[in-house]
């Protein structure tokens, strides 16, 4: 999935990426979500979804943005973020905040490898995600593309679904 998103045509990146960034607005705009003042982005990486435009929506509305570091025991840390902002690139090549001012979102929008319909999340493996969620239970929305759905894969006992996923086509909900 990640070599797909990889050499996918750009002109198909741009117009899907434009779709998912209009699902996922609008989306944010109904409740519960609407209610959310700080949001936990992410840089996008290997080929994700690019919410750049939303950044922009989004600080105009008046949230806070944040951007996640790896904490303690694995977790992420959410830093305020503004776009034209500092920012220094960690051991991974992502950037971080800097200085990093931690802040607590109050909503999640975590990038997906790939997804099911019962709103679980295959993520690159190393949990970070996964960690956060269970030590803070918070809201998150998933993106990714239709491409990256499978029909089923078994969950793990510390996942949990997320409250929606959001592709260029759909709003899937979670359980």
């Amino acid at each position: 999935m990640i070599l797909w998103r990889r050499e996918r045509p750009a002109a198909w990146s741009e117009s899907a990426d434009a779709a998912l960034r209009e699902r996922l607005a609008s989306l944010l705009g109904c409740a519960p979500f609407d209610r959310a003042q700080v949001l936990g982005v992410y840089w996008p990486i290997r080929g994700e979804p690019q919410l750049t435009a939303c950044h922009e929506r989004w600080e105009s509305e008046g949230r806070q943005l944040a951007l996640p570091r790896i904490g303690e025991a694995g977790a992420l840390e959410f830093g305020r973020w503004r776009r034209d902002g500092e920012v220094r690139i960690d051991r991974f090549a992502i950037p971080v905040p800097e200085p990093f001012e931690t802040v607590d979102p109050a909503l999640l929008i975590v990038p997906c490898v790939g997804f099911d319909s019962r709103g679980y999340r295959l993520g690159y493996g190393g949990g970070h995600y996964d960690r956060t969620l269970a030590r803070r239970p918070i809201a998150a929305i998933g993106v990714g593309y239709d491409a990256c759905e499978l029909e089923h894969f078994e969950a793990q006992a510390h996942d949990r679904p997320l409250a929606a996923i959001v592709t260029e086509s759909r709003v899937i909900r979670g359980q």
